[in-house]
């Protein structure tokens, strides 16, 4: 029997208790008293180290910024004012197999009422085994659509598949061009070989074959590149409308930097997620990334539920914008706040069964694209809208759908001629 299960209860109606040391017992599935003290702790298995570390720790940074919000106005009152911690682990940014171990270890104790992780897909699709042996609710930022074709029970993915990233990427840049009254008509992919980003870019693919352009090329390309010349080539020699990439922060300016240097002025956007998204970005790639556009499932300009004094409130601990994948984290973390604090528990197949029949449409919870949130029978949020941001002056702005949108697209660049 772990940790948190302290007896069993003989009143099948009882919901709480209060426990000697201030916290509260709730009550499991199956009749026994789950101890929450005075703390619930939710885990954060994330790349820590390596290509997508700048990531990992931003995941990390929301998910903190949420706990201090909750704590600060008294914790999960139904609790009894548990404090909410988080508690982290290093996936690696390129061994599944540590993501894996670090969140079996994290698990062992029977101690986490959730988890929240591990952005990057081809580390959440092993940590996602260890989430479903221990039974333990899992929230991910990753995209790969895979995650919820396999028929897991407590995962739950807030950010789009990968395939909608694809689709809706290619329509938000056919009505940024419409709106400029640019011709949209070919397209060139270049993607690093990672689970999520060659994902995307198969969307990508499939989404322009839907919108009726030619893909003149495609290239997969390994993560931590050293000399972008042969892909540069390829994207130049194209000479199409616009040029997609993915990849990382290290991957992406190299290419840029290459394509710029050599003249070509095409408007580039990304497929979604990855470095293109993060404050380093700008500051590897300097000038050159003043118009550079990038899908999104949520950027910090958002006019929804605390967004604003959350972004407000990052800028001025970190000195840059809050990124996509703090702000998902965040949000996620308010939704499992919620949910413990109207269910008064921190029973982890309680806060599952929650999760999958609630809709998520006040406060921070819902503050993901469109204004709420919801996951249907395979985990997916059925709600979510992806956006188009672009670079302006140092900083992300939201650019399309209208109905969102903070800015007005910059002027897009010629195309190779």
């Amino acid at each position: 029997m772990s940790g948190r299960v302290l007896a069993a209860v003989a009143a099948a109606g009882l919901i709480a208790l209060g426990s000697a040391c201030g916290g509260v017992a709730t009550q499991d599935r199956s009749g026994e008293a789950v101890e929450c003290g005075e703390t619930v702790k939710i885990g954060a298995p994330y790349p820590l180290s390596g290509v997508w570390a700048e990531n990992g720790q931003n995941s990390l940074s929301g998910m903190q910024f949420a706990a201090d919000e909750i704590n600060q106005a008294g914790g999960i009152k139904a609790l009894g004012g548990a404090k909410v911690e988080i508690v982290s682990a290093d996936t690696s940014s390129d061994n599944p197999g540590q993501a894996k171990t670090v969140t079996e270890q994290m698990l062992q104790g029977g101690t986490m009422s959730a988890v929240v992780g591990s952005y990057l897909s081809s580390m959440t699709l092993t940590t996602v085994i260890a989430t479903e042996t221990h039974k333990v609710p899992l929230i991910t930022q990753s995209f790969v659509d895979e995650l919820t074709q396999k028929g897991y029970r407590y995962l739950f993915q807030i950010a789009p598949k990968a395939s909608a990233f694809g689709t809706e990427t290619m329509k938000a840049l056919a009505g940024v061009f419409g709106e400029q009254n640019r011709p949209l008509r070919t397209v060139a992919v270049a993607g690093s070989d990672d689970a999520s980003t060659k994902a995307q870019t198969a969307g990508i693919v499939a989404g322009s074959q839907a919108q009726g352009l030619e893909v003149r090329d495609q290239v997969i390309f390994p993560n931590a590149i050293s000399d972008a010349t042969p892909i540069v080539s390829r994207l130049a020699d194209a000479k199409t409308d616009v040029i997609v990439l993915g990849g990382n922060v290290s991957d992406l300016s190299l290419i840029i930097k290459g394509l710029r240097a050599r003249g070509v002025t095409t408007p580039i956007a990304t497929s979604g997620g990855g470095g293109a998204l993060t404050p380093q970005f700008a500051a590897a790639l300097g000038p050159d990334a003043e118009g550079i556009m990038a899908a999104a499932a949520w950027n910090s300009d958002l006019q929804l539920p605390g967004v604003p004094e959350v972004a407000a409130a990052y800028r001025q601990k970190h000195g840059v914008f809050m990124p996509q994948e703090a702000g998902e984290s965040w949000a996620a973390v308010h939704q499992l706040a919620q949910i413990m604090e109207k269910g008064a528990t921190c029973d982890p197949e309680r806060i599952r069964e929650a999760l999958a029949t609630t809709d998520f449409t006040e406060g921070p919870a819902s503050a993901v694209p469109p204004g709420k949130v919801g996951y249907d029978d395979t985990g997916a949020n059925h709600y979510i809208v992806p956006i188009l941001v672009q670079w302006q002056g140092g900083d992300l702005r939201t650019v399309y759908p209208a109905d969102v949108s903070a800015a007005d697209a910059l002027p897009l660049g010629e195309p190779v001629a």
